[in-house]
């Protein structure tokens, strides 16, 4: 069975958007603005840019709120949408558009790791080998119950940014990251971690659109864009042109690769586009 095979048998969208009406324009104001959001926001745009009305986007400079209080303001209509990881919590409090935004790439994973600890690190060969080791996790990232579901110790952070810092002063072993968010954050990094050779994680992790339930018409929007960009083959070819070079640097083929159970995730309209991983 090969690697493609494997991840789909093992298979069973955060862009915070206010939606508003400024006239015929579309107003859409989120908060999230770090890099590893920057695929998402192109999605959204790409979607708002298929419906045929002006739009405007609108977040801030820098990320102000982490994914918890962002989340809540959502949730309570302060913000209209966030695009995270799907879980069966985040279905009952908020509207999805079932169309994963990375075509399942956030849950295929590598490792970031000091130096000195890749030489053991690469040599896991299974679920149980890497209990041995403990890593790094955000408090309120929706996959956080994957790791307890597979027996593995993780030490959390309400801060993105403090993890790293964590990792530097060996609070935890490892920072699994998505194939899609650890190339740049290695790049920010180079001097103090590297990624773990010869070996993957994998559990399903699509990412949806989540848009607040006092929006109902921003959901219909965005699933009409998506479906749109997905038809006319926009929305392959942004992906295509974002990840090429990211999943040749992976080398996927020389890994090994270790799936975890996620029981979270619930059931998606469309199916992962795998078959996109293939440079």
């Amino acid at each position: 069975m090969d690697f493609f095979q494997v991840i789909k048998f093992s298979l069973s969208f955060v862009i915070f958007v206010s939606y508003g009406w400024a006239g015929e324009t579309i107003i859409v104001k989120h908060y999230q603005q770090q890099e590893r959001y920057e695929f998402g926001l192109k999605v959204l745009d790409l979607a708002l840019s298929k419906l045929g009305e002006p739009y405007q986007v609108i977040g801030p400079k820098t990320q102000e709120v982490n994914e918890g209080r962002g989340e809540i303001q959502v949730i309570e209509g302060q913000l209209d949408l966030e695009f995270m990881s799907a879980t069966l919590d985040r279905e009952s409090k908020m509207l999805s558009v079932k169309i994963p935004i990375y075509q399942g790439l956030l849950g295929l994973r590598l490792l970031l790791v000091k130096p000195e600890l890749n030489e053991k690190i690469k040599h896991i060969n299974s679920v149980n080998d890497l209990g041995q080791f403990v890593g790094g996790h955000g408090t309120h990232w929706g996959d956080l119950p994957v790791y307890a579901e597979n027996n593995l110790k993780v030490v959390t952070a309400v801060k993105y940014d403090n993890l790293f810092e964590m990792l530097k002063r060996n609070r935890f072993d490892y920072f699994h990251r998505g194939i899609n968010e650890i190339w740049a954050e290695l790049d920010r990094y180079a001097d103090d971690f590297v990624v773990a050779d010869d070996v993957m994680l994998y559990y399903p992790q699509p990412v949806y659109f989540y848009i607040g339930k006092h929006r109902p018409e921003l959901a219909k929007k965005l699933e009409q864009g998506l479906m749109a960009a997905l038809a006319d083959g926009s929305y392959q070819a942004l992906f295509q042109e974002y990840y090429k070079d990211m999943l040749l640097r992976a080398n996927l083929g020389a890994r090994q690769l270790i799936i975890l159970e996620n029981s979270t995730v619930p059931p998606t309209s469309f199916p992962m586009h795998l078959e996109w991983w293939t440079p």
